[in-house]
């Protein structure tokens, strides 16, 4: 690209990197802009990686910061104090920060009100960038308000990309939550308002986003690269013994905890009843750790930490005789994830390794294989039903290959990074051109 091209400013909590969902998306998709014309403004407590970004500014108190008292409920405000420090010091330190959050939770639910302010520092940073663009996942109040100030002060054509549903699920419980989703609500109406562009995170989220603000969407999801990805296909009639079934990604209590215990039960109790299995689950030990007991409930099951290289991670899919995609059933899940599409699939997909999904019909993700014919659906919660489809995706051969051909036809039509990647760097292009063609 030449000087000319945008330069985008970056606005989000998750940056660029190669662990979560967020960032390795992002990753792909900016994969090949000029370094020099993308810079990120962030809060993300991952390391950011700096192939595709080179450029961050790490958000800290000075732009935002917890109002009042609850400014003791930020992360290190209660650290234990030094080796040397009474039991009796440190039992009363947390005791009181106890006693605040439980106050917190009754007073404002699952939000905390925060201020914000453009700094100095961030105001000399950005002058420095000189971006074209702000680009921008939203999220909390406090970052739709940066970005409402970053906008304003240098303005700039603002695009937004929404990831998960959250405008319907957060700042809930408490006395006083109802004043934040207020908030939340004209925030978000404005921001949407003034956009240039406004992107879904799949094509459910957008229909559904368009009828909710009356504004034209678009979506563009995480792609693979299908050429690269052709040394790592499947070949669906192999099944290994033992059977090998896999999870890969994240674990949130609020997205798939629970269907993916389900399924380790469903293994484990394949196992006793004499089946040659095993499920191997790899996620970011951060997340997973704390549910090792809930999660290993027998020796077919283990865990392991999230796998960061490309050729490990797609050698993996390659081994594995299923993949599953879990999703929770109850009703907060499928509020927060309705319109939701995970990291992982179109590179599910692109293997082509027979998927086993497990969740509801009313989320995307479920949808989309039952529409696709792309997995085996799972659509009730039943340990029994789940073992039925484990056994007969590792004996039915000619169900494994239809599964696995359409998945990466689809992969082929719909998730080719090359294609995916220009046709969202374009659209990124076409809101700063329309400013300067109004200049």
């Amino acid at each position: 690209m030449s000087p000319t091209t945008p330069r985008i400013l970056f606005l989000t909590s998750s940056a660029f990197n190669n662990v979560t969902g967020g960032g390795i998306t992002f990753t792909n998709l900016f994969k090949g802009w000029p370094s020099y014309a993308l810079a990120t403004v962030h809060s993300d407590p991952i390391p950011v990686a700096k192939d595709v970004c080179e450029k961050y500014y790490r958000l800290s108190a000075r732009e935002i910061r917890r109002w009042g008292w609850l400014r003791y409920l930020s992360i290190g405000a209660f650290k234990e104090v030094s080796y040397c420090a009474t039991t009796e010091i440190k039992t009363r330190e947390t005791l009181f920060r106890q006693t605040l959050i439980k106050f917190k939770i009754r007073i404002f639910g699952d939000g905390i009100p925060q201020e914000t302010s453009l700094s100095d520092e961030l105001q000399a940073w950005i002058v420095a960038f000189q971006p074209t663009v702000l680009y921008t996942i939203l999220g909390s109040n406090e970052m739709m308000e940066l970005t409402e100030k970053i906008r304003v002060r240098f303005s700039l054509p603002l695009v937004v990309h929404i990831m998960d549903d959250w405008p319907s699920t957060i700042y809930r419980g408490g006395f006083l939550s109802f004043l934040q989703r207020r908030k939340k609500d004209r925030l978000i109406q404005q921001l949407m308002g003034v956009a240039k562009l406004r992107f879904g995170i799949c094509q459910d989220m957008a229909e559904a986003y368009e009828a909710r603000y009356k504004l034209p969407f678009k979506w563009f999801h995480n792609a693979v690269d299908i050429v690269a990805v052709e040394q790592f296909v499947k070949n669906p009639l192999i099944v290994g013994s033992p059977i090998r079934v896999a999870y890969l990604g994240s674990v949130f209590p609020s997205v798939q905890l629970q269907s993916l215990i389900d399924c380790c039960n469903a293994i484990q109790a394949l196992r006793k009843e004499g089946y040659s299995i095993c499920m191997e689950i790899y996620s970011p030990s951060r997340l997973t750790e704390q549910y090792r007991e809930s999660l290993i409930v027998g020796a077919a099951i283990s865990l392991q930490d999230t796998i960061c290289d490309d050729m490990t991670f797609f050698r993996t899919l390659q081994g594995m005789d299923i993949l599953v995609l879990p999703v929770n059933f109850d009703a907060n899940t499928i509020n927060f994830i309705r319109y939701s599409m995970p990291t992982k699939v179109p590179a599910y997909l692109a293997v082509g390794t027979p998927i086993l999904v497990y969740g509801p019909t009313e989320v995307a993700q479920v949808s989309y294989a039952v529409k696709g014919g792309w997995g085996m659906p799972v659509t009730v919660r039943d340990i029994e039903q789940l073992k039925l489809g484990f056994k007969r995706l590792a004996i039915d051969t000619q169900l494994r290959q239809d599964l696995s051909s359409r998945a990466r036809q689809l992969a082929k039509a719909h998730h080719d990074v090359r294609v995916v990647r220009e046709q969202f760097q374009t659209a990124i292009a076409s809101a700063s051109a329309s400013i300067d063609n109004l200049k």
